[in-house]
C-alpha cells in the first residue's frame, strides 16, 4: 500500500485521544446555536467541542474559553482577538470562522471542522519525497503570505497547528496567540513565566521579547518545519542542516538565521527560492528520502549507550530521557567498581549534535580507558578529582576544544557517602530521610574541554539509607541565571509530590512537571534526569 493510500485510512479527528475526551463537568447540550456532539480536547485555557451547524448539520469545531479565565480582561480580549484574526484570514489554507459570541458559560468561537491529521502526526508517520514535502511547505507559505498581507503574525506556527486534509491540502489553525502587526502589547496576556509560543519553533527574538515580533518570526518557524518535513523527524530544537541537499541547505539556513535582519524579510522571497528549487535540476540529483539517513544515525547513537538501567541491589534507580533520539551528542553510563563503589556519568556535547555523535563515541572510549582498572582491582580507590582532571586534559585539544556538559556521581555505600562534580550542569538535589525539604548542592566547574588547567571542585556528603538523590544535566547557566530560586522552589514542590513513586515513575513525573513549568529550560538543555534512592 502506498503512502498516499495509507494516509486516507488514518483517523480524521485531529488531537483526539482517549485521555482527552472528558468534559469539565457535563457535556453542554448546546453552545450558541450549535448542538454539541462530543468534546474533542481540553487545553490549559480552552476546550474544543464537536458541534453541528444549525442549518446544514455540518460538523463544526467550537472553541470555548475556560470559565476560570472569564474574570481576566487580558485573556478575554485575546480570545476575542483570535476570532477577529480568523475572520480577517479568508484563505483556502487557513481554518474558516463560522461565528462567535456568548453563551451561558462564557465565550465561544465556531470554526470549520477539518477532516485530517496534524502535520506532527504526518511527519512521524509518513515518508515523503522531497518534492512532496516542499509542496506542503509552499501551501503553508501561501497561508503565511495571506496572513502577513493582512497584518497578522501567527506566533505559534508548529506542526500541531497545521492540518493535512484527506485531499492533501494544508490548513493552518490555532490563532490563540496571534498578533496584529499594528499592535504592540505592553504586558503578556498569559501567566507570568509562561511562553508565548513553542520553544523549538520560536525565533531568537521571540524568545527574548514575545510581545514585540514581526512576521519574520513566522518565517523562522517555517524554516524549522521545512527541515522536519524533509528529514522525516521532529527536531526538538536541534537542526542539522548537513542532512539536507546542498542547495536546499542554503534556503533553510537563511530562514533560520538567528539575527532577524539576516533572515528572509518577506515570505514571498522564501516562496520564490523554494519554487525555483522545485524547478531546478538539483532536485532530480538529490536522494528523495532523508528519514533513512537519520535512522542510521539514531541507531549508531543507541549503540553508545547502555541497553538498560543497572540492577544494583543498593539503589532504586530511575531515568527519564524523553525522546533521546534527538540528542545525538548525549552520553551516559553506569559503572560498578571492584571496591563496591559506583560511578554514574552524564554528558552532552555542546556544539552541533551531529558532530556530537562521533565525539560522544570518543568520550565513551576515554571514560572506559580511565576507569578500566577500577572494574577488576578492588585494591584501587576511585578518585573523582583525578578522573575528571585527566578526562578534561584529554578533551582539551590544543587546536580545537571539544566541550561537554558533564556530571559525575560517585556512590560509596560502604562508607555512607557520595561525591558529586558538575561541569556546566545544574545542582544535585539531596533529600535526606525525614527531611521536609531537599538541599541543592552545587560546585562551579566549567564544561569539560574548556580549560585544560582548571582545578575542579568536588562536593562530598554523607548518605544514609532512604536518602534520595535527583541528578539532572540541565544547562547550569540557564537554570541558575534565568530561573534561580524560582526553579528551586518548584523542584521542592514537585519532588515532594512524587515521593511515594518508584524511582522510574518518579523521574518521569518530575521531568514532565518541569517541562510544563519551565518549557524554555527543558527545550534549551539536555534532559537526562536521574532519581536514585538508597535502599540498603
Amino acid at each position: 500500500m502506498c503512502a498516499q493510500e495509507k494516509f486516507h485510512k488514518q483517523s480524521t479527528l485531529p488531537n483526539l485521544t482517549a485521555g482527552q475526551v472528558s468534559a469539565l463537568n457535563e457535556l453542554p447540550k448546546k453552545i450558541g446555536p450549535y448542538k454539541i456532539e462530543a468534546q474533542l480536547s481540553k487545553g490549559g485555557m480552552s476546550f474544543l467541542y464537536l458541534g453541528l451547524h444549525p442549518e446544514n448539520k455540518a460538523p463544526v469545531v467550537i472553541k470555548v474559553l475556560s470559565p476560570r479565565y472569564l474574570t481576566h480582561p487580558e485573556l478575554v480580549s485575546q480570545f476575542l482577538k483570535e476570532a477577529e484574526i480568523i475572520a480577517l484570514s479568508d484563505h483556502p489554507n487557513i481554518v474558516k470562522l463560522y461565528g462567535q459570541g456568548e453563551w451561558e458559560s462564557g465565550l465561544y468561537i465556531a470554526m470549520e471542522f477539518i477532516q485530517g491529521i496534524s502535520l506532527k502526526q504526518f511527519i512521524m508517520q509518513q515518508n515523503l519525497s522531497i518534492r512532496s514535502c516542499l509542496e506542503v511547505v509552499l501551501q503553508v507559505s501561501y497561508a503565511l503570505l495571506h496572513l502577513h498581507t493582512h497584518g497578522v503574525i501567527h506566533r505559534d506556527l508548529k506542526p500541531e497547528n497545521i492540518l493535512i486534509t484527506e485531499s492533501g491540502s494544508v490548513k493552518v489553525i490555532d490563532f490563540g496567540i496571534a498578533q496584529l502587526s499594528s499592535e504592540r502589547e505592553s504586558s503578556p496576556p498569559f501567566a507570568q513565566g509562561q511562553f508565548l509560543g513553542t520553544p523549538s519553533y520560536m525565533s531568537p527574538e521571540q524568545k527574548r521579547d514575545p510581545m514585540n515580533v514581526t512576521s519574520i518570526a513566522d518565517i523562522y518557524s517555517l524554516g524549522v518545519i521545512t527541515f522536519e518535513l524533509i528529514v522525516g523527524k521532529l527536531s526538538y530544537g536541534t537542526i542539522q542542516l548537513s542532512l539536507l541537499p546542498e542547495d536546499l541547505q542554503k534556503i533553510v539556513k537563511k530562514a533560520l538565521e538567528p539575527r532577524s535582519e539576516d533572515r528572509y524579510q518577506d515570505i514571498v522571497d522564501f516562496i520564490t527560492d523554494i519554487s525555483a528549487y522545485l524547478r531546478s535540476k538539483a532536485l532530480s540529483k538529490t536522494p528523495e528520502e532523508m528519514k533513512e539517513v537519520w535512522e542510521h544515525l539514531e541507531e549508531s547513537h543507541r549503540e553508545l549507550l547502555p541497553d538498560s538501567l543497572p540492577k544494583w541491589n543498593a539503589f532504586d534507580i530511575g531515568m527519564a530521557t524523553p525522546d533521546r533520539k534527538k540528542d545525538l551528542g548525549s552520553y551516559y553510563n553506569f559503572l560498578r567498581f571492584a571496591d563496591q563503589s559506583y560511578l554514574i556519568v552524564m554528558a552532552e556535547y555542546m556544539q552541533s549534535s551531529l558532530q556530537g555523535l562521533s565525539y560522544s563515541g570518543v568520550l565513551k572510549g576515554m571514560v572506559q580507558a580511565i576507569t578500566s582498572e577500577y572494574l577488576t582491582d578492588d585494591s584501587l580507590s576511585f578518585k573523582p578529582i583525578s578522573f575528571i582532571t585527566t578526562l578534561n586534559e584529554l578533551l582539551s585539544s590544543p587546536d580545537k576544544k571539544h566541550r561537554f556538559r558533564f556530571q559525575l556521581l560517585h556512590l560509596t555505600p560502604l562508607e555512607d557517602h557520595f561525591s558529586f562534580i558538575s561541569c556546566g550542569c545544574g545542582s544535585l538535589i539531596h533529600l535526606r530521610t525525614g527531611a521536609k525539604a531537599p538541599r541543592f548542592l552545587t560546585n562551579q566547574n566549567p564544561p569539560l574541554g574548556e580549560n585544560p588547567h582548571h582545578g575542579f571542585y568536588e562536593t562530598t556528603e554523607n548518605w544514609s539509607e532512604g536518602d534520595l538523590l535527583i541528578a539532572h544535566s540541565f544547562d547550569g547557566e540557564v537554570s541558575t541565571e534565568q530561573h534561580g530560586k524560582e526553579l528551586e522552589e518548584a523542584m521542592k514542590s514537585i519532588i515532594n509530590e512524587q515521593l511515594q513513586l518508584s524511582a522510574q515513575s518518579q523521574a518521569e513525573a518530575i521531568l514532565t512537571s518541569l517541562a510544563k513549568t519551565f518549557p524554555a529550560l527543558v527545550e534549551a538543555s539536555p534532559k537526562t534526569l536521574l532519581s536514585i534512592q538508597r535502599i540498603i
